[in-house]
């Protein structure tokens, strides 16, 4: 059986991996359960039984870069976690963003009413954050240079530059229209991190 102290070697040990709330007590869960079948089906003591459980857990708990544009580290199983958030958030701002500057195609005059609504949904959850002290003033203006919002500047640029070499001319491929649909990329994708921060839940902020 395990004591208190003993579990609490176990979560001293997972701490140091910078696990979020919820990842830490699901593994801790498993690391507890592992140990003790080893403990009581091989009569194995605490200390062998913990080393055989962190070196099956090895490369999930392994520190490696969160992300390609960033130097933060996380370990493996969170980074797919992120990954797959990345990817969801990637695919809901593009979704929105295609449909949105669509209809501002059909009628220019609501792109001011798109941004103004975006703002404001941005200022409450910026204020949210603020109030329950889940996000620092250091982390917000962090928030421009983010992986995601660093990828869709990349593209933006790669995109721009295509399109001007190919046609030789940015008023012909209409930049205004392209530079809007980045723009409620950029903001619609920014929202949903700072709501993912409010959560609790990491996106690298």
């Amino acid at each position: 059986m395990i004591t208190i102290e003993q579990e609490k070697e176990i979560g001293r040990y997972l701490l140091s991996k910078k696990l979020n709330s919820e990842l830490f007590f699901e593994i801790k869960d498993h690391f507890l359960q592992q140990i003790s079948a080893l403990m009581d089906e091989e009569q194995l003591s605490f200390q062998e039984a913990f080393l055989q459980t962190k070196i099956s857990w090895s490369h999930e708990l392994e520190m490696v870069r969160a992300d390609t544009l960033t130097f933060r580290k996380v370990t493996r199983i969170e980074k797919q976690m992120i990954q797959r958030r990345f990817r969801n958030i990637t695919l809901y701002s593009l979704a929105f963003s295609l449909l949105f500057t669509g209809l501002v195609f059909i009628n220019p005059d609501l792109f001011m009413y798109f941004q103004i609504s975006l703002l404001g949904i941005m200022v409450l959850l910026l204020g949210y954050n603020f109030m329950f002290r889940k996000l620092k003033l250091y982390h917000y203006l962090q928030l421009s240079f983010h992986p995601l919002i660093l990828k869709n500047a990349v593209v933006g640029v790669i995109l721009f530059t295509g399109l001007y070499l190919l046609y030789d001319s940015v008023a012909v491929v209409e930049e205004a229209q392209w530079t809007k649909f980045f723009s409620l990329y950029t903001m619609a994708a920014q929202i949903q991190l700072l709501y993912f921060n409010a959560r609790k839940t990491n996106v690298l902020i």
